[in-house]
C-alpha cells in the first residue's frame, strides 16, 4: 500500500523484535510514522526506511493501529476538505489582492509619468 503523508511519531515507541516484518525491496527494518492525511490520520504505521528521494519507496509494510470507526473517518474526512477549502480560499484571496496591487502600480505609473 503506498505511503500515505506522514511524519516521524517520536512518541512510538517499542523496540524492534526479530517477528516484526521488513519492507519487500530493501529488506530493512521499516520506520515508524503516523499517518497525517484524510480519513488516515492519526493512525500507526510501520513503512518503508527508503525515502522517495533516495530510490523507490515500498509504501506501508504494517499498520499498527486497525482502521477507525466509520463515523471518526467521515469526520477526518470532512476536517481535512474543510482545510484544502480554508487553503483554496486564501489562494484566491492572495491572487485577487496581488491583481488589484498590480493594477494600483500602473495607476501610480501612469498617474506619475502624467504628472512630470
Amino acid at each position: 500500500q503506498e505511503t500515505p503523508d506522514s511524519v516521524v511519531e517520536p512518541s512510538f515507541r517499542g523496540s524492534y523484535t526479530e517477528s516484526e516484518p521488513t519492507c519487500m525491496m530493501h529488506h530493512q527494518r521499516p520506520k515508524k510514522m503516523v499517518a497525517f492525511e484524510g480519513a488516515l490520520t492519526g493512525r500507526r504505521f510501520l513503512g518503508c526506511p527508503v525515502s522517495q528521494d533516495e530510490g523507490v519507496n515500498c509504501g506501508v509494510v504494517e499498520w499498527v493501529d486497525g482502521p477507525w470507526p466509520e463515523i471518526l473517518q467521515r469526520c477526518l474526512g470532512r476536517i481535512w476538505d474543510m482545510y484544502h477549502e480554508q487553503n483554496l480560499s486564501r489562494v484566491k484571496d492572495k491572487q485577487a489582492h496581488e491583481k488589484e496591487v498590480g493594477k494600483l502600480k500602473k495607476g501610480i505609473e501612469f498617474l506619475s509619468n502624467n504628472y512630470s
